[in-house]
């Protein structure tokens, strides 16, 4: 049995940590055009799947990332397990669209999982879509009751493997289920083709239920924009303060839990070759002390290159932006 809510111990820790590293990173990352690429370019499947075939990112180091993130006073990393184009950057055994598949052939979260582990002070955490541009049940439309069944149990059982498998996390973070977003009765079809949110339920209380079962110290923070419900943890606010909504789908409104901003460092949360438009560090100096002083957390994003490269840029940013928050 569980009370549907992170253990006291595991909130306690969470809010203590204060400042995390969110990580956007996966095939969408090659084409450098941000992580919603294959929607706004309306790129077909027969030629975004392919780039697999070629993903190798040969400059990722589990170490170096944590180390980053270190030295600039992170204590969780928040990394894309599974974005909404569908690809699994991590040895799941429920689809073989994903990364030991490709040339890479190797599972980034186990040795992210194992650098965080070896250096004790930085916890990590997972991000999953709850939508996925490439499942087949996921994309059939109408879809059935049955299509439906079938994406639930691929959709809770990859929640089930991160927690089973990683070792101990600091969060499940999901993603995918807006409330502007088509609901029940409606198409979930967007203009090219891709479908949003589905019809049906994605059965919260089974799914928070097997993650505070499986990981009673993990916080689970849904990114809907709205009232939290019962099993969601944290209230997060994406690009924006909390009380703010200049990005046009945050709720104004606290509802009493504790609090989580995401911030991107220039425009974009995956690698965008054409963002150059870098929050200064005395920018977000401020909006950690902010978000800090509310008594809130700070997860600040990077999205690496193709290649699995942290851009340099954005990472003298985090280690000055380290300087400033230790003095």
């Amino acid at each position: 049995m569980t009370d549907l809510q992170v253990s006291a111990s595991g909130l306690a820790a969470w809010k203590k940590a204060g400042f995390g590293m969110f990580i956007h990173w996966g095939l969408y990352s090659m084409l450098g055009r941000g992580e919603w690429v294959l929607h706004t370019d309306k790129i077909p499947a027969s030629e975004y799947k392919p780039l697999a075939q070629r993903f190798n990112p040969t400059r990722f180091n589990a170490a170096e990332w944590v180390a980053i993130a270190a030295d600039a006073g992170q204590k969780y990393m928040v990394i894309t397990s599974r974005h909404h184009d569908g690809f699994s950057m991590y040895d799941t055994a429920l689809s073989e669209y994903k990364i030991t598949r490709s040339p890479f052939g190797r599972d980034p979260m186990a040795e992210l999982a194992a650098a965080c582990a070896q250096r004790g002070d930085i916890r990590l955490g997972f991000y999953s879509s709850l939508l996925d541009w490439h499942h087949p049940a996921y994309q059939s439309l109408p879809r059935s009751a049955q299509a439906w069944a079938d994406y639930l149990g691929f959709l809770h059982g990859q929640v089930g493997e991160l927690c089973t498998n990683y070792g101990p996390l600091a969060c499940m973070w999901f993603d995918g289920d807006w409330p502007h977003q088509p609901h029940d009765g409606e198409s979930g079809a967007s203009e090219s083709g891709l479908v949003f949110h589905p019809a049906g339920s994605f059965d919260y209380p089974g799914l928070y239920n097997m993650i505070h079962n499986l990981q009673p110290d993990a916080v689970v923070l849904n990114n809907r924009h709205a009232q939290p419900i019962p099993g969601e943890d944290i209230q997060g606010f994406e690009q924006d303060l909390p009380g703010e909504n200049s990005a046009g789908f945050n709720t104004t409104e606290q509802y009493g839990l504790p609090i989580e901003v995401c911030l991107t460092i220039n425009n974009s949360w995956g690698y965008n070759t054409s963002d150059q438009n870098n929050k200064s560090v005395e920018r977000l100096t401020q909006i950690y002390r902010t978000v800090r002083g509310m008594g809130g957390n700070l997860l600040l994003n990077v999205g690496p290159t193709g290649e699995g490269e942290i851009l340099p840029q954005q990472v003298q940013i985090l280690r000055e932006l380290g300087q400033r928050i230790s003095g």
